[in-house]
């Protein structure tokens, strides 16, 4: 089964382009107001490190990679 890349799912893994070697796992979606969708993310292994990025710039491979 092939996945859809344009999806963000709880779980799913993405590196920054530019540091490679920290990767961030999707932990929860973000605010449903927002008219883009937005997820917070942990860093793997720092669960105290988060983020809440947006839908467009996680699938943005300017900024950032999906990791198996």
């Amino acid at each position: 089964m092939f996945k859809n890349n344009n999806k963000i799912d709880i779980g799913d893994r993405f590196v920054k382009t530019d540091d490679p070697k920290i990767v961030w796992i999707v932990v929860r979606t973000g605010s449903p107001v927002a008219p883009i969708p937005h997820y917070r993310v942990v860093r793997e292994g720092y669960t105290s490190r988060m983020r809440t990025l947006s839908e467009r710039v996680l699938l943005d491979t300017d900024f950032y990679r999906r990791v198996d």
